[in-house]
């Protein structure tokens, strides 16, 4: 049985990474995250990773719910956008909107537009507002997310 925990903390180092990686979810490349059924425990995993201490765990976290991404993800993406560091919110927000990463090519069925717009008026980042401004702006177009 395989440590999910264990591979989540590895995400922090680069050596070991994809063989972590792959371990854990069963995939690396963006088209194969896409088709994979990740194991309970390993969900678990990622969300708790969520709040690792590490912000490249975290980051890596959002990386792989980004392409793995179903609704039960959304409460624990929507938590990054409080993120102490900015990497991180911006990559919540690019996991929140980005359909084109999802399995199904669509945007998680939840209305961000208030959330995004709150993150334009009020994250410190610049980056972070611009990257909220391209997700609301994908939200709203017909054919990059969800009305």
């Amino acid at each position: 049985m395989k440590d999910c925990a264990r591979l989540v903390d590895q995400l922090a180092f680069a050596p070991g990474r994809n063989r972590a990686i792959l371990e854990l979810v069963g995939a690396i490349n963006a088209s194969d995250l896409r088709k994979v059924q990740v194991d309970p425990s390993a969900k678990a995993a990622l969300i708790a990773g969520l709040d690792h201490r590490n912000a490249k765990v975290r980051w890596w976290c959002l990386q792989l719910m980004d392409h793995l991404a179903d609704e039960s993800y959304l409460e624990p993406i929507l938590s990054k956008l409080g993120d102490p560091v900015a990497k991180v919110r911006r990559h919540a927000i690019h996991a929140l909107t980005c359909g084109a990463c999802k399995p199904g090519r669509s945007t998680l069925a939840f209305d961000l537009g208030e959330t995004l717009r709150e993150v334009i008026a009020n994250d410190a980042d610049e980056k972070v507002r611009e990257e909220a401004r391209e997700g609301l702006l994908r939200f709203s177009c017909p054919s990059g997310g969800r009305r």
